[in-house]
């Protein structure tokens, strides 16, 4: 186990929970020197966000330029929690910081980076723009860091407020600080208007899922993290296979059914769908503050949601050619498609580009249909493609009675995003296959 020493500025006492919870607080503020020993150390993977430059880092950055005095009054400083913190003499603190998933800054990370940053980009002639980069940049040049530093140090008169949450020391408190470091994390990132998804990654509602789909698609799990796709659109189209095991009543009883259209039009309940699933006891088993999920049904369920993706982008790249086999007439008529701007398969499986861009209003029906071939194992309690569709030759199907109630509603992508008709369309055409 690896410590760390730190000196606070001014040696507060460990605060115990007035009602009995058995973790204690500490407030204080640190100095520049001692909050580059503690960056050395402390992540923030612990934290639903991924600091980045942006407005607020920007304000930051003008208060240590401008007034650095008054960062202690200005700024809403560091969270941060550890499973051993143990107080020394003359105000020193020891601290581990080895289990990254719930040790680290919790909250602050901003503040974190705006201020290392600054000192950073004060000291060398670099620019760093992510929380990867800086971390990657101190792993490299730490000891150059605080010898520059330690020559030009009055340039930083400025402390930095502090939080540490940590165990109390008491029998079960470290189990405790376990079950209760996510809720505290998410709770104190609220003022920011954490998301769900944010927030069903901090807890481990789709470890599960990432597993499944990383080494394919690069999605944005975390809050400022890097990738191309929105956890929202995974997640709601993670929800679809689940819909299947609750239409086969293989999910645990109360849950109400959730209708194909939200997953288009309404992506929050569908997050918020596929987290109180992920949360229920029968599902997944919560230790230590993270869910794992443990259903057979649930996981293979899951393990479908690649080639939804796949499948996704497949449609979206040949319903313009599908469209017209259909029922002929000029897809690149139709008002919303703009045929002046190309287009990538949204979760980026097709290296090529198409030559017009369209809602995605028009396909999100079929894609919804993939339930029909879908099937239950029961010996194996789980389920299962009947037929796997990216082996389906899409000319093959029958999307004339599809495209002529496209006509119907005036080409209006909303209306058929939202219709149920084109949803029951698409399964009985899918239902068919062979």
């Amino acid at each position: 186990m690896e410590k760390i020493i730190i000196r606070l500025n001014d040696a507060n006492n460990l605060q115990p929970s007035p009602e009995g919870v058995k973790l204690n607080k500490l407030t204080s503020s640190i100095s520049p020197t001692n909050f580059l020993k503690l960056l050395k150390k402390a992540d923030n993977k612990v934290n639903p966000r991924i600091a980045k430059v942006n407005r607020i880092t920007r304000s930051i950055r003008e208060t240590l330029e401008s007034t650095p005095e008054l960062l202690w009054l200005k700024a809403k400083g560091l969270l941060v929690a550890t499973e051993s913190c143990r107080k020394l003499d003359r105000g020193r603190l020891e601290m581990t910081f080895d289990n990254e998933d719930f040790e680290g800054i919790m909250d602050g990370g901003h503040t974190t980076f705006a201020i290392a940053t600054h000192i950073i980009e004060s000291l060398f002639d670099v620019t760093i723009k992510t929380w990867e980069e800086l971390k990657e940049f101190i792993a490299e040049n730490y000891e150059k860091l605080l010898v520059e530093f330690k020559e030009r140090a009055n340039e930083f008169q400025f402390s930095v407020p502090i939080e540490i949450i940590t165990p109390n020391g008491e029998s079960g408190s470290t189990e405790q600080y376990y079950d209760y470091i996510a809720e505290i994390c998410s709770a104190r990132n609220n003022n920011v208007q954490l998301n769900e998804t944010a927030k069903g990654n901090q807890v481990g509602f789709y470890d599960y899922l990432k597993e499944v789909l990383d080494d394919d698609f690069e999605v944005i799990w975390k809050t400022g993290g890097h990738g191309k796709i929105k956890s929202e659109d995974v997640i709601s189209l993670a929800t679809l296979p689940l819909l299947f095991l609750l239409e086969h009543q293989l999910l645990p009883v109360g849950f109400k059914g959730l209708s194909k259209t939200n997953i288009y039009s309404v992506k929050s309940r569908c997050v918020d769908y596929f987290n109180s699933i992920m949360d229920h006891h029968e599902i997944s088993k919560e230790e230590n503050g993270k869910h794992t999920l443990r259903n057979s049904y649930v996981k293979s369920a899951l393990s479908l949601v690649g080639d939804i993706l796949k499948f996704f982008d497949k449609v979206y790249m040949e319903f313009p050619n599908l469209y017209h086999r259909a029922s002929p007439g000029r897809f690149g008529g139709i008002n919303a498609v703009d045929t002046q701007r190309e287009s990538k398969a949204p979760f980026f499986t097709y290296d090529m580009m198409l030559d017009k861009t369209y809602p995605f209003g028009f396909i999100y029906p079929l894609v919804c249909g993939l339930t029909g071939l879908m099937e239950i194992d029961e010996k194996k309690k789980k389920v299962s493609w009947r037929v796997n569709p990216m082996e389906i030759d899409l000319n093959t199907l029958s999307l004339t009675q599809y495209v002529n109630i496209i006509k119907l509603v005036n080409f209006d992508p909303q209306k058929v995003g939202k219709g149920d008709v084109f949803y029951k369309e698409a399964e009985s055409i899918f239902e068919d296959v062979e």
